[in-house]
């Protein structure tokens, strides 16, 4: 995680570094990245990343649990845009996710953070805990009531990611367009809404 240092910094330099190491962790995968590219395009000296950051695993661990936060806000703006349907929300959601990764670099982004956690055998287990820790983005107390006592609660949720890791990974690997992918998982929550047995 970040220094003291780094958390102190104007925002507008934390947002230029973060934004510099998007970028080249979405010129290629974290075991190739370069800390030089990253300090040349934030325009910072390459002593003060490591002022900020013990290494390039650690920024790239931050920058994904940070881009976690920002759409765990997000989606609480989707609720109150949904009149708080978490189902509408979650539509929602996904379909500005899709556009979002229709833009090259977020693209690429996405699938050098899939093969990180699952071609990278030279990094720890460690590591990788770290970075999938975010996995946590459906929160059951968005949903009614009679969902969040159920004993299958869990399984509930475990279908939602699955099915948008799915439909998502569709997307990813170019095997369905944007609109095709947004309908299956609009379907698919459709159906889980009327007809998952509590």
């Amino acid at each position: 995680m970040p220094t003291r240092t780094f958390l102190n910094l104007p925002k507008e330099k934390r947002i230029r570094i973060l934004r510099a190491a998007k970028k080249e962790f979405s010129r290629v995968p974290l075991e190739k990245a370069v800390i030089a590219n990253i300090v040349k395009e934030a325009k910072i000296p390459r002593g003060s990343f490591y002022q900020y950051f013990e290494n390039v695993d650690d920024l790239f661990i931050y920058l994904v649990h940070y881009m976690y936060g920002i759409d765990k806000k997000k989606f609480e703006r989707y609720l109150k845009e949904t009149d708080n349907d978490v189902y509408e929300a979650l539509k929602l959601r996904f379909s500005n996710t899709i556009d979002k990764l229709a833009i090259e670099e977020n693209r690429q982004f996405r699938l050098n953070i899939i093969s990180t956690i699952f071609n990278d055998k030279a990094r720890s287990d460690e590591l990788l805990q770290k970075l999938i820790q975010p996995d946590v983005e459906i929160d059951l107390t968005y949903f009614p009531k009679e969902i969040r006592k159920s004993k299958h609660s869990q399984n509930f949720i475990s279908l939602i990611k699955m099915i948008g890791k799915t439909c998502l990974e569709k997307f990813l690997t170019k095997t369905a367009p944007a609109s095709e992918v947004k309908k299956y998982y609009n379907n698919y929550i459709d159906f889980l809404k009327v007809g998952f047995n509590l």
